[in-house]
């Protein structure tokens, strides 16, 4: 099991490399918009890679934030209770997570196989829309696998109790 979440931690930190890409591009394009504006003409479709960048930067940031314990959780009331019941509580609230993460990443790819197929591209530049959906699609699955992984560890603490 420690194998898989290595594996996993490595795709979600490989993938969110791709998410600092993009954070430093739509950095560095507003920091040029923003300058050109003021001497010469804006970058064209500025506003269009944003919004782009913004659905990698999501996307591929969100699951190696999950694997990393970077979520805010309400855990004033969870810490008081005994380890097993904390097990059970993060057991169930990731079984939540797991279905509703499942059917978010099937909808998203769902959603983006119909924005590929009627052609949709963004206004100014023309670049298609569907493979910054397919990457908030992936983003989705990798939080799958990583609620995969925290089911087995608070299951293994339900079962076996915590190592010591």
């Amino acid at each position: 099991m420690k194998e898989l979440d290595k594996f996993i931690g490595r795709i979600t930190a490989g993938f969110s490399v791709l998410a600092q890409i993009a954070l430093a591009a739509v950095m560095f394009l507003i920091v040029g918009n923003i300058i050109l504006r003021r001497f010469a003409a804006p970058i064209p479709g500025t506003v269009e890679l944003v919004e782009i960048s913004g659905a990698i930067i999501l996307g591929a940031g969100i699951a190696y934030c999950l694997y990393s314990g970077g979520h805010i959780f309400v855990d004033v009331l969870v810490q008081r209770l005994s380890l097993k019941t904390q097990a059970l509580t993060d057991f169930l609230t990731n079984l939540m997570m797991f279905v509703l993460n499942i059917i978010l990443s099937w909808q998203i790819f769902v959603y983006g196989i119909r924005m590929s197929d009627r052609g949709f591209v963004t206004g100014q530049l023309g670049f298609p829309i569907a493979p910054a959906v397919y990457i908030v699609g992936i983003g989705f699955i990798l939080m799958v696998l990583v609620n995969l992984t925290h089911i087995f560890n608070s299951g293994k603490i339900l079962i076996k109790g915590a190592d010591k």
